[in-house]
């Protein structure tokens, strides 16, 4: 018996290895790969349109994989069109060895790679970087939220459309042609599926693209099923609108000369608004792949609980592909399609999903959508900078690496607890943004101590030392350290500009205060060391970034560098102060009307470890109370995540509270784009 059952073992685990070994080597003989391609644009004589290589992963596939091609003219400027066929034609060949001029490696084999074109230009369409429900933005990204964005933001014309040579209803350009070689190089015993993206600044659907077996003579439409509305720019008779979206995949190719058009694009209509319709077919980039790839991830949802949630995603690869959703890691059981419900948001929902596609050739997993809502988490935290202000409630700010020491003393002036920062960007001090900090009038105030700035760190001009980031650098609300030593406030639209007459950059301690008054007849004050030093009336009514966080120290933004010195006491208070309550602060150190003042970071005490509060019901509201039974009142201004240190004798109990409506059904991506 014993023998018996040792030999029909041996019999299974040999079987069982012959599997293993055929699977294996099928992958190894495919050589699977994934190749996606990225058309640029020269938008000429202005630079800040032009180029947006990928330095992000987008859709599903990193900077690595993606091959950004030669910019494109647009046909403006130094580079318009003389005479038809008003076209450009551009020509790359990228193999093993490509390293330089935006393009990379590929795992193996060559490929070269022809397209010709009306003209290239840009288009602010941010995919879901932007917002709702148009999906588009404005001007050129200054800092891109994802890659997608990036490859949203060129695109070949179509030719038609609005555009060069210079009307509105163009018929002598060409449609845009694709054609590939060497695809069986790369591919080189397995067939691929292609997948195409394309944005417009002239849209109102995207028209189906035509894929092209040239060796075989047949041809795949992918049609763009669901892209967002657009908004009429005008300047046609016709819906022109800045637009695009995600293709869906083709069918199984096994070719090495593929061809891409477009469809012909159409549109008509007259009067205004225009009543008519506008397809476009244009492209910016695409994906040519034989494993998975997770082209479309599940968006992250918030809701309120009882809700329910639809989370949706898109992959391509050659069929047959397999899904698994899995929470907070975990598999699913029988969540083994494109789509996963949740029937009711609650506590045991909210989580964080993914999907994992497999097919013969490789798995992907898509990213992470956080699916929250039914109840507050929380998590711990440490390095966070105790907020002193007596009044109002905490707001406990973040250390990313700056250094507590118990003082500093510059010769003449001695402060006792302060955080030095080493001009490394990311590296400083940051404060979850609140309602409270965005009233119309207020008070920015800290003591610093520096001997200039780091020429060698990163950025270009200047120091940030205190501000809240806009979408870019002029619209942020910033005190900056010049590089000759004076200092910068700047409003955000740059609708009031200050530079300080003192030079703060002698290694000294010094005492700076900001007043304004955002209304068009208001404006700001500068005092240093209690005296007034500068005021500018604004050029325009502003508003602070409204729920931003504070950054002291640095900023999330390219352009200024990070601070080189030390800080102290930083303040925020929601009115001006006066003269004479600037210079008792200077003298005395005074906290000042407290019920002003919403937050204060004096820096007495080392950064210690408390609990992050999070919660992400729709128009929810953070409560606390000293007990679980008593009465909950809101913490005004709290945004999530709420940071908070344990205090001894000072227990408290937080929920939150939401609006009483009926349940809604939220989905992850409405658009496939």
């Amino acid at each position: 018996m014993k023998k018996t059952r040792f030999n029909d073992r041996s019999n299974h685990i040999s079987k069982a290895a012959c599997t293993v070994s055929a699977a294996a080597l099928m992958l190894g003989v495919s050589h699977a790969a994934t190749v996606a391609m990225h058309f640029q644009v020269n938008y000429c004589g202005a630079p800040a349109y032009t180029g947006y290589p990928v330095t992000m992963t987008a859709f599903g596939i990193a900077p690595s994989g993606w091959q950004n091609l030669l910019q494109m003219n647009t046909g403006y400027g130094s580079c318009s069109l003389t005479s038809p066929p008003y076209s450009y034609t551009l020509n790359e060949v990228i193999n093993t060895t490509t390293t330089t001029n935006g393009l990379n490696p590929l795992p193996n084999g060559s490929i070269s790679i022809t397209w010709t074109a009306n003209t290239a230009n840009f288009s602010p369409f941010y995919g879901y970087a932007g917002s709702p429900p148009n999906y588009a933005g404005g001007g050129p990204l200054v800092n891109p939220k994802t890659g997608e964005q990036q490859v949203y933001a060129s695109f070949l014309r179509d030719g038609l459309n609005f555009g060069p040579p210079g009307n509105a209803d163009n018929t002598t350009g060409p449609l845009y042609s694709i054609d590939i070689t060497g695809l069986k190089s790369v591919f080189t015993n397995s067939p691929f599926v292609v997948e195409l993206m394309a944005s417009s600044d002239s849209m109102q659907t995207l028209t189906n693209g035509l894929i092209i077996d040239l060796v075989g003579h047949t041809t795949n439409s992918v049609s763009y099923p669901s892209t967002p509305t657009v908004s009429d720019n005008g300047s046609a008779p016709w819906i022109r609108g800045n637009g695009g979206g995600l293709s869906t995949g083709s069918a199984t190719i096994n070719t090495d000369h593929l061809q891409i058009i477009s469809k012909q694009p159409q549109h008509g209509g007259t009067g205004g608004p225009p009543t008519g319709y506008d397809n476009a077919g244009t492209i910016s980039g695409l994906i040519i792949t034989d494993k998975p790839v997770v082209s479309m991830s599940p968006q992250s949802v918030a809701g309120n609980p009882g809700d329910s949630i639809a989370l949706s995603m898109y992959a391509v690869g050659v069929q047959p592909l397999g899904y698994q959703w899995r929470r907070n890691g975990t598999a699913i059981a029988g969540a083994t399609t494109t789509l996963y419900n949740i029937p009711s948001l609650n506590l045991a929902s909210d989580g964080n999903y993914d999907v994992v596609v497999t097919n013969a050739y490789g798995s992907a997993t898509s990213a992470i959508s956080v699916v929250s809502g039914g109840n507050i988490s929380i998590n711990p935290i440490s390095g966070l900078v105790v907020d002193s202000n007596p009044a109002n409630p905490e707001r406990n700010g973040v250390n990313l690496g700056a250094t507590w020491l118990a003082s500093s003393s510059d010769g003449t002036i001695n402060r006792s607890g302060v955080m030095q920062f080493v001009a490394t960007n990311g590296t400083g001090i940051t404060v979850q943004g609140s309602t409270n900090f965005d009233s119309a009038t207020g008070t920015l105030m800290f003591w610093m101590r520096s001997a200039g700035t780091d020429a060698n760190a990163s950025g270009s001009v200047g120091a940030a030392v205190f501000g809240r980031p806009g979408d870019s650098l002029v619209n942020d609300l910033i005190i900056a350290q010049q590089d000759g030593g004076n200092l910068l406030f700047n409003a955000p639209g740059t609708a009031n500009v200050i530079s300080s007459v003192k030079n703060v950059s002698d290694n000294k301690w010094h005492l700076v205060i900001v007043t304004y008054d955002q209304s068009l007849s208001g404006g700001a004050a500068l005092y240093v060391d209690g005296v007034l030093d500068t005021t500018n009336a604004n050029t325009a009514a502003w508003t602070a970034p409204a729920g931003k966080p504070f950054e002291f120290g640095f900023t999330t933004g390219a352009t200024l560098r990070a601070y080189d010195g030390l800080l102290d006491d930083l303040r925020v208070y929601n009115r001006r102060l006066t003269q004479a309550e600037v210079t008792s602060v200077f003298n005395t150190g005074a906290l000042i009307d407290t019920a002003a003042l919403q937050m204060r970071l004096n820096f007495d005490t080392a950064p210690v470890s408390g609990e992050s509060l999070t919660w992400n019901a729709a128009s929810s509201t953070l409560q606390s109370n000293g007990s679980v039974t008593g009465a909950f009142t809101d913490v005004p201004g709290a945004i999530s995540p709420y940071n908070i240190v344990p205090k001894v004798g000072q227990q408290k109990f937080y929920q939150f509270r939401y609006p009483s409506v009926a349940p809604q059904a939220r989905i992850s991506n409405p658009y496939l784009m």
